[in-house]
C-alpha cells in the first residue's frame, strides 16, 4: 500500500474524489481515507499542519496501515526565483536547520508524462512567507522548497524502515509577498476569523496578497499536485 500524507484536504481534495473508498474514519484529530487509485491501493491521511502534527500523523499510518511506501504531499513555498504556481519539485533530500540534518530521500520515480524538477527541501515549523528570507534560505541551504512537513515524516518513516518520496506544488512563489498564514490559521488548515480579523487591523496590504492566494495560487497548486499524484501513484 502507498500512503499519500499531506497537512490539510484542501490539498489534495481531488485525490480523494477520485479514489473509490473502501474505508474512512478519524483517530485523535487525524483523518483517513482507504480505497484504490486505478487499482492501486492507496490511503489518504490527512494530518494536520506543522510538524508535531505531521510525526504523530505518520506514526499513527505506519502502525495502522503499513505503507510500504509513504508520499509526503503537499504544497511548498519555492526558495529558488525559477518557479512558477503549481510547478512540481521532488525532493532528492530533506534538510532540518533546527536540527543541522540532511536525510536523502526516495526519488527514483518513473517517467509519467508530467514535468517536474529534483531538489533539495527545507522543512521549517513556521510559514515562510518573506521574499527577503526566502532568499537568504536558498543561498544559505540550496534547498529548492520549504515545507512544514516533510523532515517529521521521514523522522518517523526512517525508524520504521519505509521509504519517503516527497512531492511538492509551488503555492507561491520566490518573490510574492503573502500574509503569516500561521497568525490566520489554526492547526487545522481552517481559517481562524479572530486572528484574521486582527492581523489584517494591522497588516492591511496583506489583504489583497491573502485573496490572491486564496483563490489562484492554492488552487492551481492544487489542481497541478492532484494531477501529478493521479499519474505517478500508480506506476510506484
Amino acid at each position: 500500500m502507498i500512503a499519500i500524507i499531506c497537512s490539510t484536504l484542501g490539498e489534495i481534495k481531488e485525490i480523494k474524489l477520485s479514489l473509490s473508498k473502501t474505508e474512512e474514519g478519524v483517530w485523535e484529530g487525524i483523518r483517513y481515507i482507504s480505497g484504490k487509485l486505478r487499482e492501486k491501493p492507496v490511503l489518504l491521511g490527512i494530518t494536520g499542519v506543522g510538524i508535531k502534527k505531521a510525526r504523530k500523523g505518520t506514526r499513527f499510518i505506519i502502525e495502522r496501515f503499513k505503507p510500504n511506501l509513504i508520499i509526503s504531499a503537499g504544497f511548498g513555498g519555492a526558495l529558488s526565483p525559477s518557479f512558477k504556481i503549481g510547478d512540481i519539485v521532488i525532493g532528492e533530500w530533506v534538510l532540518s536547520l533546527k536540527k543541522n540534518e540532511k536525510r536523502n530521500l526516495f526519488s527514483d520515480v518513473p517517467n509519467c508524462g508530467y514535468d517536474f524538477k529534483k531538489g533539495g527541501i527545507l522543512t521549517e515549523n513556521r510559514f515562510i512567507y518573506n521574499p527577503r528570507e526566502k532568499k537568504k534560505l536558498f543561498e544559505d541551504t540550496g534547498a529548492l522548497v520549504v515545507d512544514m512537513e516533510t523532515w517529521s515524516v521521514t523522522e518517523v518513516a526512517f525508524e520504521r524502515g519505509v521509504k519517503v518520496l516527497s512531492v511538492r506544488s509551488i503555492s507561491d512563489e520566490y518573490s510574492e509577498t503573502l500574509p503569516d498564514m500561521g497568525s490566520i490559521f489554526n492547526s487545522r488548515g481552517v481559517l481562524d476569523k479572530g486572528k484574521a480579523l486582527t492581523y489584517f487591523v494591522s497588516h492591511p496590504l496583506h489583504i489583497l496578497p491573502y485573496i490572491r492566494y486564496m483563490t489562484f495560487n492554492s488552487k492551481k497548486s492544487s489542481d497541478s499536485l492532484c494531477r501529478f499524484l493521479r499519474k505517478i501513484t500508480p506506476l510506484l
